[in-house]
């Protein structure tokens, strides 16, 4: 299945990460460097705008008379949840609806390449992308354990665009299905 996101590659941004992926054998990267820069912006907005316009309505005794590090912390939450939901959802698609990825042999799925699975891998990759961004600006609030996290989810991520195990990533994020009901 081609990818169904439906902006097209900038030309420019493609070329000049082509010769980075390239460089650190990530093949597939280039063909989705703009969603995972999107998906980035878009988990920055919720982040900033989104989670404080909804939850100080949804709680308008609770969250405008929170510090501001408690906000952050709820807004971060926020932004996990929304991320997981719409990935498992977007996950499970491409799971029952890619004919390609379900055509495939074994040797393909440790190989192969599908659009759909390319997307599904850029939009979990642009949220820990954001992830290391928040941890690394606001370490002094999350510390340095989830900032090591960050960097850890962020590496084992991207690595997916190595294309060795990258038809399967819808299956390997089934496994943030337990995010969206875990403790805040």
């Amino acid at each position: 299945m081609l990818d169904p996101f439906p902006l097209p590659r900038p030309p420019l941004l493609t070329g000049i990460t082509q010769h980075l992926a390239s460089y650190l054998g990530l093949e597939t990267l280039h063909l989705h460097i703009h969603e995972i820069l999107l998906s980035a912006l878009f988990y920055h907005t919720v982040c900033l705008y989104i989670s404080p316009y909804v939850s100080s309505r949804l709680f308008p005794k609770t969250y405008p008379s929170l510090p501001w590090k408690t906000k952050l912390n709820w807004d971060v939450h926020v932004v996990s949840l929304v991320q997981s939901t719409m990935i498992n959802i977007l996950a499970l698609w491409v799971l029952y609806n890619d004919e390609t990825r379900a055509a495939m042999d074994w040797k393909a799925r440790v190989w192969g390449y599908t659009g759909s699975s390319g997307l599904v891998q850029a939009l979990a990759t642009g949220y820990f992308l954001w992830d290391l961004w928040v941890c690394a600006v606001h370490v002094d609030i999350f510390g340095i354990g989830l900032l090591a996290h960050a960097v850890s989810a962020l590496g084992v991520y991207s690595l997916g665009f190595v294309r060795f195990p990258q038809s399967d990533c819808p299956k390997l994020t089934k496994a943030n299905f337990g995010t969206n009901s875990a403790p805040w």
